[in-house]
């Protein structure tokens, strides 16, 4: 327990350095003021581009936005930019370590490969729920003000842990790259054919609709209040697959030498 104190503080110095909680809060907080603008603007912005006749026809085809398109402008940009610059910020947490020999120091002090790989996840994951947390609070708060409404807080907070649990699969599955690969470009070429492997197969039939891709894609359903009968079974699947990938890494460290 004193060496994973010890290393919490480690990364979460790490972290302040590196300024990897500014960065994705920009991120993130940058998708949530820009997304309730784009819903509800989009349309006055194609008019002023358009001529008029094109304009009007133009406007006649899409229905006037409404509050819920802000969260779904929201999650569209995070499930492409904002999951990518997750895994870009995270993708060699582990292999820098052990190219820069602090992993072989570490281990020779006692610390154990559980203790390693658990404090950069926790850390990592706390960094990555405080910005999506700030986000969302920020979404709902200038769709509110543009929209007049912007649904139930508690529904709204429930669309974006559902997505909170989609990074925290996608962390856990950088962890797992950084610790096999032999290079961190090797680590990020892995990190993005796991993420977009996610995404892929949850759009399978009949299998898709279990697989935790899923939590990325039908969050502002559930920011409306729509829980869908699949919810429970993405959640405990992402669960599993994020411990899964968490004790592949564990094991990958114990069964070299140090």
């Amino acid at each position: 327990m004193r060496n994973f104190t010890v290393l919490l503080e480690k990364e979460l110095r790490e972290n302040l350095r590196t300024k990897k909680l500014l960065v994705l809060a920009c991120v993130f907080v940058s998708f949530a003021i820009l997304s309730p603008m784009m819903a509800r603007f989009m349309g006055e912005f194609f008019e002023f581009l358009l001529p008029a006749g094109e304009a009007e026809a133009f406007m006649a085809i899409f229905p006037d936005p409404e509050w819920h398109d802000a969260y779904t402008q929201f999650y569209s940009n995070m499930a492409q930019v904002g999951a990518i610059v997750t895994v870009i910020l995270f993708m060699g947490l582990i292999h820098r370590e052990k190219s820069s020999g602090t992993i072989d120091l570490l281990f020779c002090k006692g610390v154990t490969p559980v203790s390693f790989v658990l404090s950069k996840f926790t850390v990592a994951v706390s960094v990555t729920l405080l910005a999506l947390l700030a986000a969302i609070f920020v979404n709902f708060g200038y769709t509110l003000y543009l929209f007049e409404e912007a649904g139930q807080i508690g529904y709204v907070l429930l669309g974006a842990a559902a997505y909170g649990i989609f990074l925290i699969l996608v962390i856990a599955w950088v962890i797992l790259a950084s610790t096999i690969a032999k290079s961190t470009a090797t680590a990020a070429v892995l990190g993005f054919v796991g993420y977009m492997l996610m995404l892929l197969l949850s759009s399978l039939p009949t299998v898709g609709r279990f697989l935790p891709g899923g939590l990325a894609g039908n969050n502002t359903a559930l920011s409306m209040g729509y829980i869908y009968d699949d919810f429970a079974m993405q959640v405990g699947v992402a669960v599993v697959l994020a411990v899964l990938c968490l004790w592949l890494a564990v094991w990958r460290l114990k069964q070299q030498e140090w």
